[in-house]
């Protein structure tokens, strides 16, 4: 089977490196850890591409593998309209085209699917609440016991930021930024600057990608605007999975007007974003308010691009784990009512599948994260998710 990420992507994982974010690394995996530098062609990356050629699933690809059996899109699929590359499959020896970079865990938000491994302000947050923190990553395994993400090196040492630039970066032609909060980042703003600056680098040919929550286009003395100039083209993807309450709700720390005012900034004073995607991470949390989000993602989409010269397409990505969060393991009844109750659209297709789904854990799991999430974060969904209140209370 064909995966273009295996040919030409590099992604920065918090623990080591993969062909993709997707990608499962076990322990004592070979794929290198980050403070090491990244070898794409070592023996344990070109196990991973016979076996696609011989159409076998990769253990580390089981991300893939589960959606695709289940009839959803996986991320390997979408990487075929993605990537910008189309590889020599054939090929044994291969330069890195698409790089991914995690260059810090930093974030504003405290998303409630979201994880320490991802996000160095759940930290903190633990560090407040350690009894609850303590039963939702230990016993709803949302990752892992803080104490082994404090010192954990899951973002590229100077060393191998020098490697990049040497032997990486003057073969990529996209590059996307993830994090935490790429526009949160100083390192990021520096790292674009140092690309402007090498003269190895072209960075006209470069398509810049971001995973944003769009909660800042500024940020200190960088002004993100004034940096793509310098590039090809700037596409964002932008976590919108809820409409102003329900957003606010979900996202800890986030504003849902605060979020609409930035893209109306960004696009009116920069003509170097041509698609913008609208990803609307769908757990547990958002299945009951699918109709309404799929309404405002449909009107925001129009609204936008009658008013600016860019291609908007919004979409539904499923978290399947921790389990907990998975649509698939609500109560049946209320899966069947759900299923009758949400339209038949483009954008609720894959959700009405995974509602079919057979449930791994009790129901009551997802009425156990929302309590504890809810003093963990001193919120009430009786006023912001009602419907999600009456469900759980």
């Amino acid at each position: 089977m064909k995966c273009k990420l295996a040919w030409t992507h590099l992604d920065f994982k918090p623990g080591g490196y993969a062909p993709c974010y997707r990608f499962k690394l076990y322990d004592g995996h070979k794929f290198g850890n980050v403070p090491a530098k990244p070898d794409v062609n070592s023996a344990e990356w070109i196990r991973i591409r016979e076996q696609l050629k011989n159409d076998e699933w990769p253990d580390e690809c089981v991300d893939c593998k589960i959606q695709e059996e289940s009839g959803l899109k996986s991320y390997r699929q979408r990487s075929e309209d993605l990537l910008v590359s189309e590889p020599d499959y054939n090929e044994t020896k291969i330069v890195v085209k698409d790089l991914q970079l995690k260059l810090n865990r930093a974030c504003n938000y405290s998303c409630r699917h979201c994880t320490v491994a991802s996000n160095s302000n759940f930290i903190k947050v633990g560090k407040q609440n350690p009894e609850i923190a303590k039963r939702l990553w230990e016993d709803h395994h949302f990752d892992h016991v803080i104490e082994r993400h404090e010192h954990r090196i899951d973002i590229p040492t100077p060393e191998v930021i020098d490697y990049l630039f040497e032997n990486v970066l003057p073969t990529v032609e996209r590059l996307e930024f993830s994090g935490g909060e790429p526009f949160f980042h100083v390192e990021m703003y520096r790292f674009l600057q140092r690309m402007i600056d090498d003269p190895s680098i072209d960075t006209s040919k470069i398509t810049l990608i971001y995973n944003t929550n769009m909660s800042l286009t500024r940020f200190k003395n960088y002004d993100i605007a004034e940096f793509w100039k310098h590039f090809k083209r700037a596409d964002i993807t932008v976590s919108m999975d809820g409409t102003t309450n329900v957003f606010n709700y979900f996202r800890q720390g986030g504003d849902y007007n605060k979020v609409l005012a930035n893209i109306h900034d960004l696009l009116s004073r920069t003509d170097k974003i041509e698609k913008l995607l609208f990803v609307c991470t769908t757990t547990a949390y958002h299945a009951f308010y699918m109709n309404k989000i799929d309404f405002e993602l449909s009107t925001l989409k129009e609204i936008l691009e009658s008013k600016y010269k860019v291609e908007v397409k919004y979409r539904p990505t499923f978290v399947h784990w921790p389990e907990g969060l998975d649509v698939v393991n609500l109560a049946e009844l209320t899966k069947k009512r759900l299923y009758e109750e949400t339209e038949d659209t483009e954008f609720t297709k894959e959700f009405k599948l995974r509602l079919k789904g057979k449930r791994t854990i009790p129901h009551e799991t997802f009425k156990d994260i929302v309590m504890l999430q809810d003093q963990l974060y001193n919120r009430d969904a009786s006023e912001l998710a009602p419907k999600i209140f009456d469900y759980v209370y």
